[in-house]
């Protein structure tokens, strides 16, 4: 119910800064909106590739992790925010990541023990590779996104206020992602948080995009390096059943 009241609510929201004559808001919320329902869209679309057979079943599965970044990518083209790059922004944006995924210890530790993994279910090569890309290019398209299209409509008339909307845009998508669910709780929040709020904080700072990708990539790499030890420690590895 959530996944579908955001986009709903968001849509609604455009409307209403659209009457209140208050463009650049609108503009932002509707951009949200198309986000937000591809979110909906992509994981429908995988659905009914499961009921389907032959090459047209392959390509619907893997359809979704091309559709669900198209809005990302299109209102990033739309709004062209400028990619500049600070040596000084890129080291903090870096350091954060990796205090921020350090501080969650436990699951990094439960992710690389060799046991542990052995004893979960199988990963295909296509699986840990499709996964690996989903978690790269949600980086990419949520900072081009969020420390990007967001700032450069709603900076210059809200000012260090764009930190504020950008972080809660950033972690309600996250709440109301299906495909975050598994994971969330209080711990995950705050630490989405405390990651959105640091590259926004530095992108305002430094106003250096390329900052707010590293980070992010960095950060997410630690659950790519993750799926890539599962698949390696896997049977499927070796061809055996």
């Amino acid at each position: 119910m959530r996944t579908v009241a955001l986009p709903a609510a968001v849509t609604l929201g455009a409307i209403v800064f659209w009457v209140a004559q208050m463009p650049a808001a609108a503009t932002v919320l509707a951009a949200v909106a198309t986000v937000w329902a591809m979110q909906l869209i992509a994981p429908a679309v995988r659905r009914r590739s499961l009921s389907m057979d032959g090459w047209a079943s392959e390509l619907l599965f893997a359809s979704p992790f091309v559709l669900f970044f198209l809005p990302y990518v299109a209102w990033t083209v739309a709004a062209r925010p400028p990619l500049t790059w600070d040596w000084a922004g890129a080291a903090l944006a870096v350091t954060t990541a990796v205090a921020v995924y350090a501080s969650n210890w436990r699951q990094l530790r439960v992710g690389f023990d060799r046991e542990f993994l052995e004893i979960m279910p199988p990963l295909h090569l296509t699986t840990a590779a499709l996964r690996s890309y989903q978690l790269q290019a949600a980086a990419i398209g949520q900072e081009l996104f969020y420390r990007g299209v967001v700032f450069e409509f709603l900076r210059p008339t809200i000012g260090w206020a764009v930190i504020v909307v950008s972080t809660v845009l950033f972690v309600v998508e996250h709440l109301g992602n299906r495909w975050a669910g598994a994971v969330l709780d209080r711990a995950y929040v705050v630490r989405i948080t405390v990651l959105s709020t640091a590259l926004a904080t530095i992108m305002f700072v430094t106003g250096s995009l390329w900052a707010a990708l590293l980070g992010h990539v960095v950060y997410n790499l630690f659950p790519v390096a993750q799926v890539a030890w599962r698949y390696h420690v896997n049977p499927y590895r070796r061809g055996e059943p």
